[in-house]
């Protein structure tokens, strides 16, 4: 599924691409449709988008797309979540074209820096939501299924659902691993992926002491990971296996830049998938934990 945040980006790049200049608004607005009405979008869209276009509200129209309100006019007896659907595939035409436009295009002179950041920014958006853009198709490849925005929201409320204490830091490391994505540092994204499955782990651990034997766990525990799994094993909350996997995937999280035949940008993605995948793993596991203890409670 495509994010809120990748909505707002793909707005931003059509309205970088297509500026609703007072001035050009009839020459670029008509530049506009020709474009939509070249990759076959539907009449009664491109009409839409139009009218939106001339009265200066392109950007807001496209981000509507997400929620269902900017076709919610046309689709009098449908669901909300029905228009939602469909809002989604039109934004997925709306990324995919204006990515083959912008590689297919000879004449990349035309392209003017701002425009080329919004595209770039755009497109690295998509990739954590888990869309790649190849031989002129997005695309949700095998192992990134899992909507990695909408999995991000999944993280944060468990970690309000089982209590953890420090769940600001634990955001803060989550924000970091996407702005790092954004802004190429590929390294450091994978090391902020890194982070999150530390911290969430050691205040798995840590608030699982507190509840089960009534204070916090030993800071010689907590600042060793590998402590940190061997208490979580030792407490029943994984498995031995599972505790070897996790270290595993700890390791290839530590081990940045050494991966050869793959770009570093499919790594930062990829890595940090992991990295999310597995801490929201530990979390429902805690979860379940919980539920059990309290059941044992009363």
């Amino acid at each position: 599924m495509i994010s809120r945040l990748s909505a707002k980006l793909i707005a931003d790049a059509y309205d970088v691409r297509f500026p609703q200049d007072l001035f050009l608004r009839q020459q670029i607005g008509d530049e506009l449709y020709s474009f939509l009405y070249v990759y076959n979008f539907d009449p009664s869209l491109l009409n839409s988008v139009k009218k939106s276009y001339d009265q200066n509200k392109l950007k807001y129209f496209i981000m509507g797309l997400h929620t269902g309100e900017s076709i919610s006019s046309k689709t009098n007896k449908w669901t909300w979540q029905e228009r939602q659907s469909l809002g989604q595939q039109i934004l997925i035409k709306l990324a995919k074209y204006m990515l083959h436009d912008y590689y297919t295009c000879s004449d990349f002179e035309k392209y003017k820096d701002a425009e080329l950041r919004a595209i770039n920014l755009m497109q690295k958006n998509l990739e954590l939501d888990g869309y790649i853009y190849s031989n002129g198709s997005l695309l949700v490849p095998e192992e990134s299924v899992i909507d990695e925005t909408e999995e991000t929201g999944i993280l944060e409320i468990l970690m309000i659902s089982v209590g953890l204490k420090d769940i600001t830091t634990l955001k803060h490391y989550l924000d970091l691993s996407v702005t790092d994505y954004q802004e190429s540092k590929w390294d450091d994204s994978i090391l902020n992926s890194r982070k999150v499955l530390e911290r969430i782990l050691a205040q798995v651990a840590n608030h699982f002491n507190e509840v089960v034997n009534g204070a916090p766990l030993q800071e010689e525990i907590l600042s060793r990971p590998s402590s940190v799994r061997d208490y979580l094993e030792k407490q029943g909350l994984i498995e031995k296996i599972e505790k070897e996997t996790i270290f595993q995937v700890y390791k290839l999280l530590s081990h940045t830049g050494a991966h050869p035949y793959m770009a570093q940008r499919d790594q930062a993605r990829l890595m940090r998938h992991l990295a999310l995948t597995f801490s929201q793993f530990i979390l429902l596991k805690l979860e379940s934990a919980l539920k059990s203890n309290k059941e044992i409670d009363q």
